[in-house]
């Protein structure tokens, strides 16, 4: 059976959204209140990270239909970071009086987060080109298996 692919976002969409509050409420424990705008810039820049590694899976490989291409990007990833929520947050700093806190976190989640984009794609590139370097290599054809217009 063939899933639509507006099915596909949907189910990538619940699932980034169960992470996204995992990952968000076990962040916002560990730091407390006062700094539980950590746990949304823990979420876009993890996004970030895994949206420049997919970029890549998705550019140099075909293992990725487009089903799996938008339940992980548009569904997963798309439910996991949370534009929307850093706005908010950023606001609430800027409206308790905490200048220094909204800017932090503004600078964190725009600067990190293009960041981890780009250490996403370099990690993701670095691996399957040498996955490339690998497989051309095993693949080699043997001196026996040399055509006459090779040599």
């Amino acid at each position: 059976m063939q899933l639509s692919i507006p099915l596909a976002v949907g189910i990538g969409g619940c699932a980034g959204a169960l992470f996204r509050f995992y990952i968000s409420t076990a962040v916002s424990r560990a730091v407390g209140h006062e700094l539980a705008f950590l746990g949304t810039l823990a979420v876009n820049l993890i996004g970030c990270f895994l949206i420049g590694v997919l970029a890549i899976v998705t550019i140099r490989t075909a293992h990725l239909s487009p089903y799996a291409q938008k339940l992980l990007i548009t569904g997963v990833l798309g439910s996991l970071t949370t534009f929307s929520t850093f706005a908010v947050d950023s606001l609430n700093l800027l409206q308790d009086g905490r200048l220094g806190a909204a800017m932090g976190n503004v600078l964190m989640n725009v600067l990190a987060g293009v960041l981890l984009v780009w250490l996403g794609i370099l990690l993701a590139e670095t691996v399957f080109s040498q996955t490339a370097v690998d497989q051309s290599e095993s693949h080699k054809p043997g001196p026996e298996t040399v055509s006459e217009s090779e040599l």
